[in-house]
């Protein structure tokens, strides 16, 4: 019988001569996915496939906890405290978002790579440019301020505090620049009162059609779109309004901006992404044949739909306006493409994107713990 490997169980692929795109894994003592690295530079679409999204715990990841032995406690400044398990938040009026998620850490050895002028470290490969943590997903639950009106919001609230079921002591990578470094703590963000009550920001039990899996935060986690992914708590069991914005570890000591000889209390905590754009499409030392091309990729921001696209052929001399595809949404990356008449020779491509608050790149200095790169990197290649 001769082999096809389109064939995959009862479902004809197709495309045999392309390879799926494969996720970077890393598993935890148990066996289980607990580290895992998207693909999406080789990706299609705009939604990110479940099974490829990346994950990332800040903490041990926890056991699931069953849907029907789980309730979400929303108590502080509140009228009523109450205890919701996942059927009330269902019978709640819902919302769906779309949106990108990025983790603060993304493509963090570019800030170095463009520092240093632009001088390739030698174990800087701009080949595989990207590092994976990045993710576009639909979420379906209930705003988080449907769940505070029902509660009775007192006043004078300051912050709505976000605790998962996730603890443990914060591995060598997070703890940065920090003054202490606490033996257990849960994952928790105290969300300004503003953000907490913006209308798409959402309780989520949902993730592109489907439940949410472990993984991704189930049974209920928070999604704050715009903002950089740790503000995206996972795996909820308390909300707390408060009159206060408490300093939490994960705020006040990690995820912040600042120079390494700051004082921690002058640092700014991480909030808004910045403005992103990169280019899928030639890759970094592709050799392309002249006449017509595409250039091609993707941008998105923290603060609004992406307005525009700009892309140089010539180092960033002269810049050209890139077609913008539809649907282009408020907080999911859009796809652009340029086509360039490519004439013989080595080019260096470049492209900027700008927002709907006309924010452009970059926004984001370098900082001690290197987060929310959004720099603009040069992509070289051959024609001929």
């Amino acid at each position: 019988m001769t082999s096809h490997p389109e064939l995959e169980g009862e479902w004809l692929m197709g495309w045999p001569d392309r390879k799926r795109a494969q996720p970077l894994q890393r598993n935890d003592a148990e066996g289980r996915v607990a580290y895992q690295r998207s693909p999406w530079a080789e990706l299609q679409g705009l939604i990110t496939p479940t099974d490829l999204r990346y994950v990332v715990a800040q903490l041990q990841m926890p056991d699931p906890v069953h849907p029907d032995d789980w309730s979400l406690t929303v108590e502080g400044e509140v009228e009523r405290t109450m205890q919701l398990d996942l059927d009330a938040l269902r019978r709640l009026p819902g919302r769906t978002v779309r949106v990108v998620h990025e983790c603060s850490g993304t493509d963090a050895d570019f800030f170095d790579y463009l520092r240093e002028g632009g001088d390739r470290p030698s174990q800087f490969d701009l080949t595989q440019p990207h590092t994976g943590q990045t993710s576009a997903g639909e979420f379906t639950g209930v705003p988080l301020a449907t769940v505070i009106e029902e509660a009775g919001l007192k006043p004078g609230a300051v912050s709505v505090l976000a605790r998962g079921f996730d603890h443990g002591t914060p591995g060598e990578f997070a703890t940065g620049a920090a003054r202490y470094v606490p033996e257990d703590v849960h994952f928790e963000k105290a969300l300004p009162l503003e953000q907490a009550l913006h209308p798409d920001t959402v309780l989520a039990w949902a993730l592109n059609g489907e439940y949410l899996r472990h993984v991704h935060g189930a049974p209920l986690r928070l999604i704050v779109p715009g903002w950089s992914g740790n503000w995206s708590v996972k795996w909820l069991e308390t909300l707390q309004v408060r009159r206060d914005m408490p300093p939490l570890y994960y705020q006040s000591e990690y995820f912040v901006y600042g120079d390494e000889d700051d004082d921690n209390d002058e640092r700014e905590m991480i909030t808004t992404m910045g403005v992103r754009c990169v280019i899928l499409a030639p890759r970094h030392g592709d050799a392309i044949s002249p006449g017509t091309q595409a250039i091609r990729g993707l941008a998105w921001s923290g603060g609004g739909r992406i307005e525009r696209v700009e892309v140089s052929v010539d180092g960033g001399e002269h810049w050209d306006d890139a077609h913008l595809e539809e649907p282009r949404e408020q907080w999911l990356w859009v796809r652009w493409s340029h086509r360039w008449q490519a004439e013989a020779g080595t080019h260096t491509l470049m492209a900027r994107a700008t927002d709907a608050q006309g924010r452009a790149q970059p926004q984001t200095p370098w900082n001690y713990l290197r987060k929310n790169f959004d720099g603009i990197v040069p992509v070289e290649i051959e024609v001929g």
